[in-house]
């Protein structure tokens, strides 16, 4: 399946995790919270903390686009809540036996012991479940017309992207930003749709061009609206909704941000096969670690403790704020990268002296049994 995957959508996988690194570098780093507003460091860190909004959305869209034509494996979802317990339980036990932990918190064990129950990485839980689905999201995908798969996704971005951008005072629709389950699933439809459907027309400029300029509109939305408060307008109450969270556009499920992971992702799609190049193999073998880098570095005690005590805030009002939060992210996405692939060659062995994948083999088979009668 590797082989069959495009680099140029591992590349940008590669590119979302990066994404997501920066925006939890500005995030957990309290940049946001203790910027001033008005400075030059302030709209710098909003902007970057905006554009990294994409991100989400691009890694379920590579998930629907290749997931669709694959079997459902018991065996993968083993791997992934094993994965997800080590790096949870693992980095818990070595902050608690250094003492780097400070205080031990009987709660944060728990929680590292359950850490898709008790939604320790919010993304990993939401992302498992929705590969649980992902049987019957195919199926529904592969029985719609084209047409009858164009309508069902623009009833489901009208009600859980453009009605939560317009109503944005109202609870109905409500998925939280875009961290519910629901949203993966549109968000997976989307992708499905675009492997199932969607004929490349080989211009990836355009297409970039779009993405990008949808992506500067995220932050641009932001400052419009701290505009729109200074003036009379901004007395009415509702209006200051618009502002929740970080605002109604610095969401996942926001218009703008969907647009732009949407055509960002179809860029990628389109451009030149990058398969037989010398690098192809290198960039499948980091693009593989991309899920590890993102359970070791949003770890509860690394984002509140070690990147906190990096210091970034102190950054700011500095001409070395930008390049630091990108050489941070570099850092972070390698070291990630690099401990990930150690992990995988750890269980590669495990996998090898047990029979736990063709216990899982023989599942699937009695799951197909009891699917189709």
């Amino acid at each position: 399946m590797e082989k069959k995957r495009q680099v140029n959508l591992e590349i940008l996988r590669m590119i979302s995790m990066f994404m997501i690194i920066v925006i939890h570098i500005v995030n957990h780093g309290w940049m946001i919270d203790l910027v001033q507003k008005g400075t030059a460091s302030y709209y710098i860190v909003w902007f970057l903390f905006g554009i990294g909004f994409t991100s989400i959305n691009i890694y379920i869209l590579i998930s629907g686009y290749f997931l669709v034509m694959s079997k459902f494996s018991s065996w993968k979802v083993l791997r992934m809540v094993l994965q997800v317990l080590f790096y949870a339980l693992g980095i818990t036990l070595l902050f608690w036996i250094t003492g780097w932990a400070g205080e031990k918190e009987l709660k944060i064990l728990v929680y590292s012991l359950t850490p898709i129950a008790s939604d320790f990485y919010w993304f990993a839980t939401m992302y498992i479940g929705m590969y649980l689905m992902s049987p019957l999201l195919n199926r529904f995908a592969k029985g719609l017309t084209k047409r009858q798969f164009q309508c069902t996704l623009v009833l489901l971005f009208v009600l859980f992207s453009v009605w939560t951008n317009v109503f944005y005072w109202s609870s109905g629709m409500n998925i939280a930003g875009g961290v519910a389950i629901a949203w993966f699933l549109v968000v997976y439809l989307a992708g499905a749709y675009i492997r199932l459907h969607y004929v490349p027309d080989n211009k990836p400029g355009k297409w970039l061009r779009a993405g990008i300029g949808f992506s500067l509109l995220i932050p641009i939305s932001r400052v419009l609206i701290e505009l729109l408060l200074m003036t009379p307008l901004g007395k009415i109450p509702v209006f200051e909704d618009l502002l929740w969270g970080y605002s109604i556009f610095y969401q996942y499920n926001s218009v703008i941000v969907c647009i732009a992971a949407v055509t960002l992702f179809i860029a990628f799609i389109n451009m030149p096969n990058l398969g037989n190049g010398k690098a192809a193999p290198l960039i499948r073998k980091a693009a593989a670690g991309v899920f590890g880098v993102y359970l070791i570095h949003d770890h509860h005690y690394i984002r509140e403790i070690v990147i906190r005590e990096i210091g970034c805030y102190d950054w700011l009002y500095h001409w070395y704020l930008v390049p630091n939060i990108l050489l941070l992210a570099v850092i972070i996405f390698v070291a990630g990268v690099a401990i990930d692939t150690v992990r995988a060659c750890l269980f590669d062995v495990i996998e090898k002296r047990t029979c736990l994948r063709n216990q899982c083999e023989r599942f699937d088979g009695w799951l197909r049994k009891l699917w189709y009668g």
